[in-house]
This record gives C-alpha cells, structure tokens and sequence, in this order.
C-alpha cells in the first residue's frame, strides 16, 4: 500500500521511462473507467484519483499488469472519454497508473475541458489589483 500511496502522491512517475524532465501535471478527479485489454477483451472497472494530460490513475481491485495495452473509457457526468492507453504502474490489489496513447482528435475536447474545470485558478487578492486607468 506504501507503493500506491506514493504512486497517488505524485513521488513515482506516471512514465516507465526515466524522468527526462517536467511531467504534465496531474489533478484530483473523480470519475468511473472501464478498461477492456487489447489482446485478451477482458474488462474491469475502476474509478480514477487524478487526471493529467497524459494520463490517469485507477483503484481497481484487479489491475492489468504493467505494459498491458488498454482501451479505455472514462465517464463523467455522463460524458465519455475514449482512448487507447498502456499501464504504466500497477499494484496488486490497489490500482494501476495509465499512460494515454494518441489521444483521438475528437477525444481532445473532452479532456481539455475536464483539465481546465479542475486546475485550481490563481485569485488576486483585491489589495493586489491595481485599477484600470
């Protein structure tokens, strides 16, 4: 659970790769995913913690194991989002980290819409702002 823990934080990165610098930034967020494997068609649900441009993390009890090609489905509001993905991290019993693969040009909206209703915004103070002259 340690592992996971620090998986959720942010401390282990959604990429297998080496880090080669600044990663997208990832948000909380809610929402219901179904995940079908490529090769085999077995399905699972799961429900994601945060979200990023370039991929999400699940809870699922029954994660695919790492390098497992996905497609996946995230759910909100009744709205889908569809792509393909690879499993980046996952932890027996927890969850799996996603990586999103070529995101479908129709999909884009949908995420950039979602990004942009949980990035926190910056307020000025009111003291801060200086009035228009």
């Amino acid at each position: 659970m340690h592992h996971f823990r620090q998986f959720l934080a942010g401390e282990s990165s959604l990429n297998s790769e080496p880090p080669t610098g600044k990663r997208p930034a990832r948000y909380p967020f809610l929402a219901t995913i179904r995940a079908t494997d490529l090769a085999s068609g077995t399905q699972l649900n799961g429900i994601t913690t945060d979200l990023s441009e370039g991929g999400c993390c699940v809870l699922t009890r029954e994660p695919f194991s790492h390098g497992t090609g996905i497609l996946l489905e995230i759910t909100k509001n009744g709205i889908s989002f569809v792509t393909r993905a690879t499993v980046a991290c996952s932890l027996k019993a927890q969850g799996m980290g996603l990586a999103f693969l070529d995101v479908p040009p129709d999909q884009m909206p949908i995420l950039a819409g979602w990004l942009k209703a949980v990035v926190p915004t910056i307020r000025r103070d009111a003291s801060e702002e200086q009035p228009d002259n």
